[in-house]
C-alpha cells in the first residue's frame, strides 16, 4: 500500500544507493529483486524523443507496466529462450545522481546519467542517456513509480531490439 499523505525525503547518498542497488539487480540478473523495486502501477519508458510527454500516444522504443516487466524478465530467465543463448550480460555506470524537491503528491524526482554495456552474441553495443525515476514511499520502503529513460542517440538507427533493461 502506498503512504503518500508525506512527502519523500532522501539525501542525495541514499539515492545513489538505491540506483546502484537497481544497476546490480539488472547486471547480475536478479529480475526478482528488481522487479521489487517498482510499485505495482509502476511504468517503463524508453520514449523515442526526449520532449516526448505522453507514452499513450507518442512512439516509444519501451513502455512497460509491471506485468509486462515481469513476462520480459521471465523470457529472460527462461533457458530456452532462443534470443537468450547464451545470456546477454550488461554493466550499468549511473552517475551525476541530482535529486529535486518532492512534488505534491509526495514523490521524489529524481535526475541520473548513465552509461550502460551490453554483451549480446558477440556483439559490445553501447548505450548512454539520462534517467528519471519517480520516487515514492510506501509501506515496503522506497519504491518506483516511473522510471524515464532518455538515449541520447534516440534519433539514431537501431537496429537491434533491446534485451535488457537499460
Amino acid at each position: 500500500m502506498l503512504t503518500t499523505s508525506h512527502k519523500l525525503r532522501l539525501s542525495r547518498s541514499e539515492v545513489e544507493d538505491f540506483l546502484f542497488r537497481q544497476a546490480e539487480y539488472i547486471d547480475s540478473r536478479d529480475y526478482e529483486s528488481w522487479l521489487s523495486l517498482f510499485t505495482p502501477d509502476a511504468l517503463y519508458w524508453i520514449p523515442v524523443r526526449p520532449t516526448d510527454t505522453d507514452p499513450e500516444t507518442q512512439l516509444s522504443f519501451m513502455y512497460d507496466d509491471l506485468p509486462t516487466m515481469v513476462a520480459r524478465c521471465e523470457r529472460l530467465l527462461a533457458f530456452g529462450t532462443a534470443g537468450q543463448q547464451p545470456i546477454t550480460r550488461s554493466s550499468h555506470v549511473v552517475s551525476n545522481v541530482r535529486v529535486n524537491d518532492a512534488t505534491s503528491n509526495g514523490e521524489l524526482v529524481v535526475h541520473s546519467r548513465f552509461h550502460v554495456t551490453q554483451f549480446r552474441r558477440d556483439v559490445l553495443k553501447s548505450y548512454a542517456g539520462a534517467y528519471t525515476h519517480h520516487l515514492v514511499a510506501t509501506d515496503e520502503g522506497v519504491k518506483i513509480r516511473l522510471q524515464r529513460v532518455d538515449l541520447i542517440d534516440c534519433d539514431g538507427i537501431h537496429d537491434t531490439i533491446l534485451q535488457i533493461y537499460l
